[in-house]
């Protein structure tokens, strides 16, 4: 029986949603999440066509082990298992020379010293600087409330370290590369393109991110048997602790009575109370269209109205073939990268490849990054067959839905020109179209929910009246990628959304945050 009264409300069953619906009902709180998809999971989709299991949306997983939610809700006993490649990354250049990037600073190094020996000592020195900082603040500030910038600084002039990370924190990627003496444009390009393959301009002023982009992207894992895995874990834990979800069933309204929230409409009319709303959707849905304009502060109605979007989007091609699938480059550690990157060589090559992006100047699908998932997960393709990932930076446009297989086909020849590929057997594009109509809550192919600019991030993300989590309604709470820390799986804004209501709701045994 479904009942119509409940502690809290979660609107939207990505993976911010299921983590924060799954720690407040292990608290013992009666929690309903609603979903407008057939399914939860959001970006943790794995879909399956003839045996072959597509990430279509999130593959790499930079936070795996260190999300609190591993731990907290055991997910590894739920089923969730990850595959961590030895080799990260791997860089193909036109001269058949390639960079070879894995979780081991000094084999790194040694990769990049064949290309230049001055870049490969910087490499350790930029690498000895970071740890600290990722340790000390950037991976426990990704799960704790944020603070204002000013009172972030006074905090971080307390160490050596947090000196250090005070002093990078405002650099552009760009000036990031000049301030730890980086010269080689072949080697500048590939650290530059761990940020640029996720669509960040590099050069915005948001250089404390560089740290958690290339160390992180150098740990991350790949979830075995699928994204989806990792989403299917959590809402075991959710469901095993009596939460309740209801799928196929989108939320039409946030009820506020005397200014406060106190429930939630959904399609068909029907109605659900709750001490405490949290939507994990993004600002315009949650407090433009569910709240609606009128009932807003204006304050917080002008923060709404202002939301950016990310100018730059992704498309995907997904590609099953019959036989295997081998990298045309004379080191044979490429093939054993998670990630291969083709198609560019220099620093100044990817500049005016994304600026031409920008301008909608180029119609060619000249850089990818390539996955191989079947390299390290034979579950993800029938027997004798290889699953292909190509991904690449573009931007959003209206002609998507007519103009995705022409180049998809563009992207198919560039990647033949870097890889020996057998008969492809089935193909799927996933267009900047195909994310905003899957996922509604990131418009325009925005994959983060909204731009990362210096205005929309840390206490300033979705506004510095909403970043931890508490709105100014009272009983309506965000816990989306729209809010800090961000979105990219890394399972913050869920985590710290539970966090806060479970204060609110005085539930004993929550974590602080």
């Amino acid at each position: 029986m479904i009942e119509e009264s409940y502690d809290a409300i979660v609107i939207g069953g990505g993976p911010n949603g299921l983590i924060c619906g799954a720690y407040l009902a292990r608290a013992g709180a009666r929690v309903l999440l609603l979903e407008r998809r057939h399914e939860t999971g959001g970006g943790l989709n794995t879909d399956e066509y003839f045996g072959f299991r597509l990430n279509l949306h999130a593959i790499y997983h930079m936070m795996s082990e260190v999300m609190p939610a591993y731990r907290d809700l055991d997910l590894p006993s739920l089923g969730l298992r990850y595959v961590y490649p030895e080799i990260k990354t791997a860089f193909c250049l036109r001269d058949g020379q390639s960079l070879i990037f894995s979780g081991d600073p000094r084999e790194t190094a040694r990769s990049i010293e064949a290309i230049s020996a001055p870049d490969a000592a910087a490499y350790l020195a930029m690498w000895d600087d970071f740890q600290p900082m990722l340790d000390q603040y950037l991976i426990p500030m990704t799960y704790r409330t944020p603070e204002p910038a000013v009172d972030q600084i006074v905090e971080f002039q307390d160490t050596p370290v947090g000196q250090r990370l005070s002093e990078v924190s405002e650099l552009t990627f760009v000036e990031m590369m000049d301030e730890y003496g980086f010269t080689d444009p072949r080697v500048r390009y590939a650290l530059l393109s761990f940020v640029a393959q996720w669509g960040f301009h590099l050069d915005d002023p948001l250089g404390y991110l560089y740290p958690i982009y290339l160390c992180r992207m150098l740990a991350a894992g790949l979830v075995k048997g699928g994204s989806h895995r990792l989403s299917s874990a959590i809402y075991r834990s959710f469901l095993g602790n009596g939460g309740m979800v209801l799928d196929r069933l989108e939320a039409t309204q946030i009820l506020v009575e005397d200014g406060r929230a106190v429930g939630v409409e959904v399609e068909g009319g029907q109605r659900f109370t709750a001490k405490a709303i949290i939507s994990t959707l993004n600002p315009e849905q949650t407090f433009l269209q569910l709240v609606g304009s009128s009932a807003l502060p204006d304050e917080l109605r002008q923060a709404s109205e202002s939301w950016e979007w990310e100018e730059r989007s992704l498309f995907g091609l997904h590609l099953g073939i019959k036989g295997d699938v081998t990298f045309k480059a004379a080191d044979p550690r490429v093939n054993q990268a998670m990630i291969v990157f083709c198609g560019l060589d220099t620093e100044d090559e990817l500049k005016d490849h994304l600026h031409r992006i920008d301008e909608g100047t180029t119609e060619d699908c000249e850089w990818v990054h390539i996955t191989v998932p079947t390299r390290f997960d034979t579950t993800m393709a029938p027997k004798g067959h290889s699953l292909l990932r190509a991904e690449t930076v573009v931007k959003y446009h209206d002609n998507w839905a007519t103009e995705g297989k022409a180049f998809g086909d563009a992207c198919l020849e560039t990647i033949r020109q870097h890889v020996d590929i057998g008969e492809v057997v089935l193909r799927r594009q996933y267009t900047p179209a195909d994310i905003e109509a899957k996922l509604t809550s990131m418009r325009r192919g925005s994959i983060k929910h909204g731009a990362y600019t210096p205005l929309q991030m840390g206490y300033l993300r979705p506004n510095d009246l909403c970043s931890k989590s508490a709105t100014p309604i009272p009983g309506l709470f965000v816990g989306g990628a729209s809010m800090y820390p961000g979105g990219m799986i890394l399972g913050g804004p869920g985590y710290i959304a539970a966090g806060v209501v479970g204060q609110e709701l005085g539930l004993s045994g929550m974590h602080s945050v």
